[in-house]
């Protein structure tokens, strides 16, 4: 079966489907959490880093500036974590059909991609509120978002190999997640990390993609050169928006291929 395949297609549809359908059922709220949590998330931050932290955003308003970082947050940790545990979560599937196993966290990232897209649903809202208008280019966060599908998939392919061997794997990306997701510009702005850090600093796919995201969503605000001149426009970001890219690439080909040179020994360790 080929990535061609209608059939392998169908599979990695279904997968994405029963997904979605069980993570939501029987749930009072359903498909709304999909936009509460990030809201919710982006309350707290609002009450850590505008309240208490002093953070300032210059003209895009605080709530407005952490829930929309946070929907690719979310979208990269979320979808890591379920394709971590991809193959532990199918294990009778495994063991009862032959099929390409990478359908598994495949779909697991892809899932993810529609709360993602729920969650810019549960923007409208926001913007309404705070009457903040997004600029044109917003559109671009769709193909920045596959920019960390492809991230999470290739990342989750190996540590799916690395937790059917060893389930202690889960609970570490749990914790290496949550320190992960401080340095991540959502409950502080870029410009509060230190100039000659900075570059460093984007070096880190994950953050270097929030960044651009924003800046795309939001530019005519002029929130970044009300707090930095220099960080009020996108050029500085290219070289890390290609690195990201390529890091990307490149754990999505070495993902696959450890993958499929391991799926012949899954079923021993099951």
């Amino acid at each position: 079966m080929s990535f061609r395949s209608p059939a392998y297609r169908e599979l990695i549809l279904g997968l994405i489907g029963r997904d979605v359908k069980t993570r939501y059922k029987q749930s009072v709220l359903g498909y709304a959490w999909a936009v509460l949590y990030p809201l919710a998330t982006a309350l707290i931050f609002s009450i850590v880093g505008q309240i208490i932290l002093r953070q300032k955003t210059g003209g895009l308003p605080y709530p407005v500036f952490a829930y929309f970082g946070l929907l690719y947050w979310n979208l990269f940790s979320s979808g890591l974590t379920a394709a971590t545990e991809s193959l532990v979560g199918h294990l009778n599937l495994i063991t009862k059909v032959y099929f390409p196993r990478e359908v598994f966290p495949i779909a697991a990232v892809l899932s993810k991609l529609v709360d993602f897209g729920f969650g810019l649903v549960g923007l409208l809202p926001l913007l309404l509120f705070f009457r903040v208008a997004p600029g044109p280019w917003i559109l671009l966060s769709i193909p920045i978002a596959l920019i960390v599908v492809l991230l999470a998939t290739g990342w989750g392919m190996l540590l799916a190999c690395a937790n059917l061997y060893f389930r202690d794997v889960r609970h570490l990306v749990g914790i290496v997640l949550s320190l992960w997701g401080f340095l991540v510009p959502n409950i502080y702005p870029l410009h509060q990390v230190p100039r000659e850090w900075q570059s460093l600093y984007l070096l880190n796919p994950v953050a270097a993609l929030t960044e651009a995201g924003r800046r795309l969503a939001f530019p005519q605000t002029g929130w970044l050169r009300a707090i930095d001149p220099e960080q009020g426009n996108l050029h500085s970001l290219w070289p890390y928006l290609g690195n990201a890219l390529a890091v990307a690439l490149i754990s999505l080909v070495v993902g696959f291929v450890v993958f499929k040179h391991n799926e012949p020994h899954f079923a021993e360790y099951i």
